[in-house]
């Protein structure tokens, strides 16, 4: 497809310093975001067992363990394990994918182990970001979803990050990610609603798939090259739009359409979170007799009612409003594993029931949700959120990220909050020449 190799070529050209200053800054965020995620995953016992499997040569970090470094495969792997684990790494919009996700652990790694710069890093996961975002927009799968897009599409955007972090030339740069698409991953949609937590370990196995990809794509090893319309058309049900992989390119960078979590859970719900918070504030979870939720196809779909796991409780639209409604909180730390057994959202959970919204707004309002509870006095409260915050038409805001990056790694990293302060400051020019290792053990806490 003439159009998929304009894209891939133009990837393999692009050059840090040729990449606008605020595409860059709004990159650093979502690095700095998915590393606040995996640190904070790392209070989870599987998710600290993992990151203690990764060995070999110390050729970068693993994010969750102080001063630990592993064979960059190792790392990379570890640390997609944790960056998707609590549901609060960053997402992209207009499209299903995690772009972050698919090609953050895969170029840290990378660039880590070749001794790069933030520069370098920088580059990678903007070009690979873009790479991987575009190709979910020209292949959407048909609704309700059945392959999930971590298993998809994340050797693909870890490929196009490694590719982009050797400088790979444009013949190889394509069949790298042409290779890697071959390679995509069968992960049904429904492991995430049932809880299977394997699920978690998709990204990462698309981070080891996309190493493969590039070291077979430089040794001549060759895909066909209508290979994304064979994966994501003919067997993955899409229907091709292949002008997704070229308009625009290089006016409006992915990165800018992507979205930062301030709820720890599948975004679909976020919308839902919001109105209950906001309903929240002004009742008594003893008082609530009924819960009426109106959402958005892609939320109504997650009914769940009994999650068993805490990846099933991120994937219920049920929990989700109960545990927040009970909580009275949407923190990290309501979505934590001890809610399931919550018998106060337990109650709540049983009282919810779900509506499609049939005719959603058009974006950026296309996943919206209403929360009317009922309380015991007859009395109705009602909240309804068009959009929810996190996306780029309401960021969250400087002190807001903050925050998060606080809680979430308070105990564990100390101090990685207000580093991030410094390295963000918009005061502040943008050090790209700096060393990634010394970067990273200065944000992480390691060794000097």
């Amino acid at each position: 497809m003439s159009e998929a190799r304009t894209l891939l070529g133009w990837a393999a050209e692009q050059e840090t310093a040729a990449l606008p200053e605020a595409v860059l800054r709004t990159t650093l965020t979502i690095v700095c975001d998915d590393l606040a995620a995996m640190l904070g995953a790392h209070a989870e016992r599987e998710v600290r067992t993992v990151s203690g499997q990764a060995g070999g040569p110390g050729e970068a970090t693993v994010v969750g363990l102080p001063g630990t470094r592993a064979e960059r495969r190792a790392a990379a792997f570890a640390n997609a394990v944790a960056a998707n684990w609590t549901e609060l790494d960053g997402g992209y919009r207009p499209a299903t994918c995690h772009g972050s996700l698919y090609t953050l652990p895969a170029a840290l790694a990378e660039v880590e182990a070749t001794g790069g710069t933030l520069g370098d890093l920088l580059a990678a996961v903007v070009v690979g970001y873009e790479v991987v975002a575009r190709i979910a927009r020209a292949y959407r799968p048909p609704l309700p979803l059945v392959l999930h897009p971590h298993a998809t599409l994340s050797p693909i955007g870890a490929a196009a990050a490694i590719a982009a972090a050797r400088r790979l030339p444009p013949d190889q740069f394509t069949r790298s990610v042409l290779g890697a698409a071959s390679m995509s991953l069968t992960g049904p949609f429904a492991h995430a609603t049932e809880g299977a937590t394997v699920r978690n370990a998709w990204a990462a196995a698309g981070a080891q798939l996309g190493f493969v990809a590039a070291d077979v794509a430089v040794a001549g090893l060759t895909a066909s090259p209508t290979v994304l319309d064979e994966v994501f058309g003919r067997v993955g049900g899409a229907t091709p739009q292949p002008h997704q992989l070229t308009d625009g390119l290089g006016e409006r960078y992915a990165v800018q359409d992507g979205y930062q979590k301030p709820y720890a859970c599948c975004q679909y719900l976020h919308s839902s979170v919001e109105a209950a918070a906001r309903v929240a504030q002004e009742v008594h979870p003893s008082a609530i007799s009924a819960i009426s939720v109106l959402a958005h196809p892609l939320a109504a779909a997650l009914r769940n009612a009994e999650p068993r796991t805490s990846l099933a409780g991120r994937f219920s639209l049920p929990h989700a409003v109960a545990t927040v409604l009970s909580a009275r909180d949407a923190s990290a730390g309501a979505f934590a594993a001890s809610s399931l057994e919550d018998p106060d959202v337990a109650r709540l959970r049983a009282l919810v029931t779900i509506e499609e919204w049939a005719d959603p707004p058009r974006p950026p309002h296309d996943r919206p949700s209403r929360v009317q509870v009922t309380l015991t006095d007859g009395r109705v409260v009602e909240e309804t959120v068009l959009s929810a915050a996190g996306g780029p038409d309401r960021p969250l805001s400087r002190e807001q990220l903050l925050a998060k990056y606080a809680t979430l790694t308070g105990e564990l990293r100390p101090g990685f909050a207000e580093r991030v302060r410094t390295l963000t400051d918009p005061a502040r020019a943008l050090d790209l020449d700096l060393k990634l290792d010394t970067l990273l053990d200065d944000l992480l806490g390691g060794p000097r």
